[in-house]
């Protein structure tokens, strides 16, 4: 059996987009190489993430821009666009970051970032140890 690697869809970030056509708000996804990126624009800064929950998956261009957080559509994780981290479960890994340049009108994405440490369990409000979601499962 053979797999072929599945090119995400949208452009090139690394091959550049206009900063004109990124609304303060608004999210494009997008790819660099065979990895899915998420471009986020907040005023004059724009934050380039991975474009899916470490959750479940979902894309989060889908879900909700808020400050300098983007949350995730299906379970509403939130993500640092600055640095990745986990800030409301149930997500409980970092998205990954690139590093941005903006020249002459155009917004690059470069290479990715190394990642933050992680806070020590329990050092962050809000991000519990564990998450137990509780549901039913009927089979007829």
């Amino acid at each position: 059996m053979t797999t072929e690697l599945r090119v995400p869809d949208g452009p090139d970030l690394a091959e550049g987009v206009a900063f004109d056509t990124l609304i303060d708000g608004g999210m494009l996804a997008g790819r660099v190489g065979d990895e899915a990126v998420l471009l986020a624009r907040r005023g004059d800064d724009i934050f380039a993430v991975g474009a899916t929950c470490s959750h479940y998956g979902a894309p989060l261009a889908d879900g909700l821009l808020v400050g300098e957080t983007v949350r995730c559509p299906w379970h509403h994780a939130s993500f640092c666009l600055r640095t990745g981290r986990v800030l409301r479960a149930p997500a409980l890994d970092a998205i990954p970051c690139w590093r941005v340049e903006q020249r002459d009108g155009m917004v690059h994405v470069r290479e990715k970032q190394a990642p933050d440490a992680p806070p020590a369990i329990g050092a962050a409000p809000g991000i519990p140890r564990s998450v137990v979601i509780v549901g039913c499962w009927r089979h007829e």
